[in-house]
């Protein structure tokens, strides 16, 4: 059974500011728990370890493969450090993690980050959560595709 990962946080923009709400208060994603999720993915993904200084640890480290070749055995390394960055102090069980990768062009990468939830009233029955984030080699950037 897929684990239940809803949970409650401060919503925060894809550049880390905080996001402010109708209300005027900090907005968090208590109407949508599985934004959080989302996030924090997208945080691991795409950072770096020691990118954020209180956690250090949080980071896929993905721009270790500037330069390298775009072929499955690169491909396989990276899908290797997500999953290690998304399972990392228990933040995701491995088993819910499934990672696949579409060589585009020479520079870029299209990854698939899906993740088995357990469905729960507060996330609408959700039971599977995907992302996708496109890889540039060039940029060593991942730009997350709604």
């Amino acid at each position: 059974m897929a684990g239940n990962y809803d949970r409650t946080d401060l919503v925060w923009t894809s550049r880390g500011d905080y996001v402010i709400g109708h209300d005027g208060d900090l907005m968090d994603s208590e109407q949508d728990p599985l934004r959080s999720l989302v996030q924090e993915i997208k945080t691991r993904v795409g950072g770096d370890q020691g990118d954020w200084s209180v956690f250090p640890q949080i980071g896929a480290n993905i721009s270790d493969f500037v330069g390298e070749p775009n072929t499955k055995v690169t491909a396989e390394g990276m899908s290797t450090r997500i999953n290690a960055a998304l399972a990392r102090n228990g933040f995701i069980n491995t088993k819910d993690i499934k990672i696949k990768y579409i060589p585009v062009d020479r520079e870029k990468i299209l990854l698939r980050v899906s993740i088995k939830v357990a469905p729960t009233i507060a996330n609408a029955n959700t039971e599977l959560l995907t992302l996708h984030g496109l890889y540039n080699y060039k940029e060593n950037q991942v730009s997350f595709i709604i």
